[in-house]
């Protein structure tokens, strides 16, 4: 038999295809590709369901239900990314920034491993509801506080809401995981965690002297360094002896702020954003600070300035438990070593520094942070003006003429 006999008795629309049959069929002006078919039933009951498809005005061409199945698969493994894949492409993107420290992500990664992955990690971003979120967080700041037990709060939630919702954010806005909206809830505010000091965030200089007494014979410069040259307690630690120059002239006496010790890192890293500086140092400081480098700090440019008792930097740990002794012999148990710049800060605008000066030789870029430093300043100006008042004369008050 002819192949064209062959076609002959099968039904319009079938035709043989390398041992199969090829099925099509016109469908509003267009002809559609049903598919190839090993035997001819299974081609004639292709055929006649899309024909049947076709009467009820329900018909969907092949093409387009492969497309339709691609896209759902596609969506399927999109949508199947979990909190904690996300995390890691979020962090991996913050790691490859240049302008965010390495030490952000650290902390970054060891917010979300410990408080927030055990519990949330495995579910998927287009799954995870404001709901549990908030409930999570509501969990966390019920937890008792390690560091500081009684504490009515704890510091975990805090700081959980600042890396969840900035990864949330980041998430919606490259719509991972199909994410397009995510409405985080609303977060108490960061409560203080550690105990009160009942006299404040400032030192005067007699206790800074107390404090500088108590400390250890190789780590008492710390104090009125970090005091009165502004430093924080990383910014101190990365201290190299090339860091200070001209401690023979008061007039050019200078301390370069170019490094920190990050704890985070467990490295040198570079200060925080904008922070590297040039400050004068006061010339108080001179005589001690020459003699702490004559004797206790070892010799070469990049020799660390505070060390220990072999030689090799401080570390972050041992200078804290000696401040902390040290903070308690004078009597003030809850005053943070952070606290010591707040000092140096308060003191150097009560002598009259501009917002501009208090922003360059705290290293802050945030204007509303060195502000608080400007109360110091008003006190100044309320003594000096009440000093003014002492001077000031007016002339008697005169009834006023008649009209």
């Amino acid at each position: 038999m002819s192949t064209r006999d062959t076609r002959a008795k099968l039904p319009r629309g079938i035709v043989p295809f390398r041992g199969r049959y090829r099925v099509r069929m016109d469908y509003e002006g267009t002809t559609h590709s049903l598919g190839v078919f090993q035997t001819i039933t299974d081609a004639k009951a292709a055929l006649y369901i899309a024909k049947a498809d076709a009467a009820r005005g329900t018909f969907v061409p092949p093409t387009e239900r492969r497309s339709e199945r691609q896209a759902a698969a596609a969506r399927a493994q999109v949508e199947a990314m979990t909190l904690e894949q996300w995390s890691e492409t979020w962090l991996a993107n913050l790691e490859a920034d240049p302008e965010r420290s390495r030490a952000t992500v650290v902390s970054y990664r060891s917010v979300l491993r410990n408080h927030v992955l055990p519990d949330l990690g495995d579910v998927t971003l287009i799954e995870l509801t404001t709901e549990q979120v908030a409930a999570h967080l509501a969990a966390l700041a019920r937890r008792p506080s390690r560091r500081h037990p009684g504490a009515r709060v704890n510091g975990i939630a805090p700081n959980v809401v600042i890396v969840l919702r900035s990864m949330l954010n980041a998430a919606v806005k490259a719509k991972a995981g199909g994410l397009e909206h995510f409405e985080f809830p609303a977060a108490a505010k960061h409560r203080r965690v550690r105990p009160e000091d009942d006299h404040g965030d400032v030192a005067s200089p007699e206790q800074v002297r107390a404090f500088t007494e108590a400390m250890p014979a190789h780590l008492q410069i710390a104090i009125p360094l970090a005091a009165w040259c502004a430093l924080r307690i990383g910014e101190l630690l990365g201290l190299q002896r090339r860091d200070l120059e001209h401690l023979d002239d008061p007039q050019r006496a200078v301390l370069h702020v170019r490094r920190q010790w990050n704890v985070k890192a467990n490295a040198l890293t570079p200060p925080k954003a904008d922070s590297v500086r040039t400050v004068a140092i006061p010339d108080a400081l001179l005589p001690a600070l020459r003699q702490h480098l004559e004797t206790y700090t070892p010799a070469g440019h990049i020799a660390p300035v505070l060390t220990g008792a072999r030689g090799a930097r401080v570390s972050q740990t041992a200078l804290d438990n000696a401040w902390r002794a040290a903070r308690d012999a004078a009597g003030r148990p809850g005053f943070r070593f952070h606290n010591l710049r707040h000092t140096g800060l308060s003191k150097y605008a009560e002598q009259g520094a501009t917002l501009a000066e208090l922003l360059h030789r705290g290293g802050h870029t945030d204007v509303s942070v060195a502000l608080r430093y400007q109360h110091a300043t008003a006190e100044r100006d309320r003594a000096l003006t009440q000093r003014l008042s002492r001077d000031i004369t007016l002339p008697a008050r005169v009834a006023p003429a008649d009209r």
